[in-house]
This record gives structure tokens, sequence and C-alpha cells, in this order.
């Protein structure tokens, strides 16, 4: 149906929900699958080598049908830190393993 979802590089506070961004822009496309239309440069997604026309198959074992189901399976666990990504490139099944940065305080003393 064309929808298509973002998800940025760093996380977003907002009250009482805290998202993970990975630096990745997914599309529905036809046939139940998930296609990657956009990898920001230095982000969680490029890092772990996704590229734009990679087909989405799974997170962590579970299948990937739909851009909501890419949502819900990389939110399930806001602790978490790694996912299994499998995906088709050029026909091809791959798997990566996108790990989200965590983020460091610093002070001034």
């Amino acid at each position: 149906d064309g929808r298509d979802e973002f998800l940025d590089n760093e996380e977003e506070q907002s009250p009482g929900l805290r998202r993970k961004k990975l630096g990745l822009k997914i599309q529905d496309i036809e046939g139940g699958r998930v296609k990657v239309i956009g990898v920001e440069e230095n982000s969680a997604a490029s890092a772990a080598g996704l590229a734009k026309d990679d087909v989405i198959t799974e997170i962590d074992g579970q299948r990937i049908n739909n851009t909501d189901d890419a949502r819900e399976q990389l939110a399930a666990d806001a602790g978490k830190i790694e996912y299994r990504i499998q995906y088709l490139r050029n026909g091809k099944e791959q798997e990566a393993l996108l790990r989200i940065p965590q983020k460091l305080k610093t002070i001034n003393l």
C-alpha cells in the first residue's frame, strides 16, 4: 500500500516512550515484504551493512511481512541493543547484526 517508516539513528525522548532509531527507511512492498528504501550514513543500519533495495525477511527469527511487524519487533524490548536481521540482496539470503550504539553521558565538572 506504499506505506513507509523511517527509523532514525538516535533515540528520541517523549513522555513515557523511548524509541530506538536505526537510520533505516523501509516500505511495504507487494507479496508481504519490506524493502529498504534508504539508509542514513553513519547509522546503526549502515554499520550493520544494510543497503537500499535490501528486502528484510526476519528480525530475530520472527518473519517480517510489513513495516508494522518490523516496528513491533524492534520495539518489543526497550533495553535490547542487538538484532539479527535476515534479508535478501540480489535474491541471496544474508544476515546482519544490527547494534544500537549506547549513548554515554558527558558532564563538565
